[in-house]
């Protein structure tokens, strides 16, 4: 072989070679950053998103007024609450001497508690989505992420879709920790606001001290004939399944602070989610050119 013609082939081979490393590293190196943006641009839109809920839920009727997270009643007080809207169950609670079971402020005074404490959420939130590991961001952005609770009873990520996504994964990774974060700031409020003079806790403490006294009392003597009259009672007014719930009453065990920081992070994450997709489903709601680059790629 020709020394020359040799060693052209050789530096050729040597050239193709590189040029086809150089090609895999770019194709890596692009990947990566296509990667890190995709990771960025849903961390920013739920960063987005959380801020919009907490502003939005954080005013007068933010909850109370919106039927989608408006704060509803615990079992104790909906079925206290449907007892005292019968005429057996009037008599029974004025029999048995229950008092203090004032359940018309309760709603609002819950629903007030987490307006006063939803603006304080959007740090809470950022800090979570800052912290928050990304494992497949490209599997989050086209919506083939699978909510790890979605089938627990109550979750609310049951009810999200794929344009959902985002706020399913967050909700996934960071619920647990915004319990306690978020509930903080929420029991906090509860001797904050008030309704007719009463705040929340003190109406709770109302509240329960009646609930409990059906407990204690119901099955007293005196209790027993009591439950016998609001049985015939409520057959009579065919609502013989609330005697049920009346007969199954114990002695109250709601942690009231749980359970509206519950709720009021579920109106959150609801609001998280319907901002998520108005940035995966309305252009002009991408207001970062990232947004714009990322979220651009479901429009093609």
């Amino acid at each position: 072989m020709d020394i020359k013609l040799g060693f052209k082939r050789i530096m050729l081979l040597s050239f193709v070679g590189a040029s086809f490393f150089a090609v895999s590293c770019d194709e890596d190196v692009l990947n990566n950053l296509a990667s890190g943006d995709t990771v960025a641009a849903l961390k920013e839109a739920l960063t987005i998103g959380a801020k919009t809920a907490a502003t939005n839920l954080g005013q007068k009727d933010g909850y109370y007024g919106d039927a989608m997270v408006k704060i509803g009643m615990p079992q104790e007080v909906a079925t206290v609450a449907e007892l005292m809207s019968t005429t057996a169950g009037k008599t029974f609670l004025n029999t048995i001497g229950a008092e203090g079971l004032q359940t018309d402020n309760l709603v609002e005074l819950m629903n007030r508690a987490a307006e006063k404490a939803a603006p304080e959420s959007a740090e809470i939130f950022a800090s979570a989505i800052t912290s928050m590991t990304v494992s497949d961001g490209e599997s989050i952005l086209f919506g083939n992420y699978q909510s790890a609770s979605a089938n627990e009873e109550g979750n609310i990520t049951a009810s999200f879709g794929s344009d959902k996504a985002a706020t399913s994964y967050l909700y996934d990774k960071t619920y647990s920790g915004l319990q306690v974060t978020f509930g903080d700031v929420v029991t906090s409020t509860f001797d904050q606001v008030s309704v007719s003079g009463l705040t929340l806790n003190s109406a709770w403490s109302s509240f329960s001290k009646g609930y409990n006294q059906i407990a204690e009392k119901k099955n007293t003597a005196g209790g027993k004939i009591a439950m016998t009259a609001l049985s015939v009672g409520l057959s009579a007014a065919g609502k013989s399944a609330l005697y049920d719930k009346v007969d199954a009453i114990q002695t109250v065990n709601t942690n009231l602070g749980e359970y509206v920081t519950g709720k009021a992070l579920d109106g959150l994450f609801t609001k998280v989610a319907d901002k998520e997709v108005d940035i995966r489903t309305n252009a002009a709601a991408r207001t970062s050119d990232l947004l714009k680059r990322v979220f651009g790629r479901l429009d093609e």
